[in-house]
């Protein structure tokens, strides 16, 4: 893991390690297309040159950059085993964007995050919602403690799995396998969801020639394949067409019927009858669901999860800011003030905001929750 923090104008990069390893350090910068290496005090970051002995040089866990910084430019950083002669870089060794000032916000509001290489992003940031939904707001409670951007991150992260629910929909990417473990897949870097086998009905597949998936929208779809008993596996991924937002599989290629004799289907359930076709037939789906990066979130959904978060945070932050405290007034040699707020037992100091966002969130809602998923219709 490596992490990135502004201190003074300048950059400390510090890398997750308790062996005293030693590194190889590059620098990506929001203007530049390209990684620059670090090649010592002299040379800074800049590109390998062997021949005029601009070369690699090591570094340890914690390292400060103050090496061309500029002020309007975010930086982002990767490292590897210095050994390496040929660097591999992995999803989880690119650190987070940041500026070299501290005093600038970075965030979708402010039009200046980049999503970090190798990562999915965030929906939102915590300067989002420090500087914009909860404009106004002092983050610092009356005992002094401020509120930490991991404490609002957990909110986001909340908030979004929230408004997946109320959409029934995925918007964090995730790698969806099926029966992942039984084919010793390794969680968080080959899938983040083991599925079960979806359950075949010819009725269905044979009027409607179709199969919908538990996660949507779709990305991609890696594996489709009608598992069978009577002709083991048959791959239909190249034969499917894909509906993304409806998370929708549609077949080109027809099962097999149960009348069919020259694939031995007939007679496997002869003695039971067509109906125990379903029993023996079932789909193995491998997919990627979600928005690939956070970037590709609509920018209404992406400001229902913020207020969503700001709900959350604002009943939090308020009780901090003004703790049991609903009015107070002083008398003195026939002077007297009062104070009243608009806080109370069962009414948050900051209600009026808090129920103006929840308008929002449930009118969204209602307005878009069949967008993203099918309707529901039933007969008796």
């Amino acid at each position: 893991m490596i992490v990135a923090c502004t201190i003074n104008k300048r950059i400390v990069v510090t890398i997750d390690d308790k062996n005293n390893n030693v590194f190889r350090l590059e620098r990506h910068s929001s203007k530049d297309n390209s990684y620059l290496v670090y090649c010592g005090e002299e040379h800074g970051f800049c590109a390998v040159d062997e021949e005029n002995d601009i070369l690699p040089v090591a570094v340890k866990a914690d390292f400060l950059d103050n090496f061309n910084l500029e002020d309007d430019v975010l930086y982002s950083y990767r490292y590897c085993a210095f050994e390496d002669e040929k660097p591999v870089f992995e999803d989880c060794q690119y650190s987070n964007w940041v500026k070299k000032c501290a005093d600038s916000a970075i965030g979708y509001t402010f039009g200046n995050y980049i999503v970090p290489n190798g990562k999915w992003g965030n929906v939102v940031t915590p300067d989002d919602m420090r500087y914009t939904y909860l404009w106004g707001t002092d983050f610092k409670a009356t005992n002094g403690q401020s509120y930490t951007d991991e404490q609002i991150q957990y909110f986001i992260d909340s908030a979004l799995a929230t408004i997946e629910r109320e959409l029934d929909i995925t918007i964090k990417k995730r790698k969806i396998r099926c029966n992942a473990s039984e084919r010793g897949l390794e969680k968080s870097k080959d899938y983040d969801i083991d599925e079960s086998v979806y359950s075949f009905r010819y009725s269905r597949i044979a009027r409607y020639g179709f199969i919908k998936t538990r996660q949507k929208p779709i990305i991609r779809l890696h594996k489709l394949e009608l598992l069978s008993r009577f002709i083991g596996a048959r791959d239909l991924t190249k034969t499917t067409i894909i509906d993304k937002q409806k998370g929708i599989l549609k077949f080109l290629e027809r099962p097999p019927k149960p009348s069919e004799t020259s694939r031995g289907v007939s007679s496997a359930i002869s003695m039971y009858g067509s109906e125990t076709l379903g029993a023996n037939l079932f789909y193995a789906i491998d997919y990627d669901a979600g928005f690939e990066t956070s970037n590709d979130i609509p920018d209404d959904l992406r400001e229902i999860i913020a207020k969503q978060a700001a709900v959350s945070l604002l009943n939090v932050i308020g009780d901090g800011l003004m703790s049991g405290f609903s009015s107070s007034s002083l008398s003195m040699d026939g002077l007297s003030e009062s104070f009243s707020s608009t806080q109370s037992a069962t009414s948050a100091y900051f209600g009026a905001r808090i129920a103006q966002y929840k308008d929002d969130i449930k009118d969204y809602i209602n307005d878009n929750k069949y967008k993203f998923k099918n309707r529901a219709i039933g007969a008796l």
